[in-house]
């Protein structure tokens, strides 16, 4: 009965302590949708929290054609995120190819820690849409 109660304090504790992770979350927009050239980027962090966008800019073929340099500012009071981003158009002579744009949200505790080297310690989280 010690051990079976021993195991069941071990796991409470590991799914509290698994509660308490930071993490980001992105709310809109969401995996495959498309966007317009200028693009509203929702979500939340569980801390208050540095951000930094960066959007990563990619060919019908898959292959990087760009980065858009980020958004770095303080998340909102309630820990929201709120803000718009550039998602442009790319012409390849006379023709506009579709693209698609991979947006990543880093949160770091401080802006000193928010290098490109440096791991996010908040969180992170990726959404992925396309060009209208």
């Amino acid at each position: 009965m010690f051990r079976a109660l021993t195991m069941l304090a071990v796991v409470a504790l590991l799914v509290a302590g698994g509660a308490a992770l930071a993490e980001v979350t992105i709310t809109s927009p969401q995996d495959g949708d498309v966007v317009g050239p200028s693009t509203p980027i929702r979500g939340y962090c569980s801390q208050r929290a540095f951000v930094v966008v960066i959007t990563q800019v990619m060919s019908a073929a898959g292959e990087q054609v760009g980065m858009v340099p980020g958004i770095r500012h303080w998340t909102n009071d309630d820990n929201s995120i709120r803000v718009r981003i550039a998602t442009p158009r790319i012409s390849f002579g006379e023709k506009w190819e579709p693209l698609t744009y991979v947006i990543r949200v880093s949160a770091y505790s401080s802006p000193d820690l928010a290098q490109e080297d440096t791991v996010p310690d908040v969180g992170e989280a990726e959404v992925t849409v396309k060009s209208e």
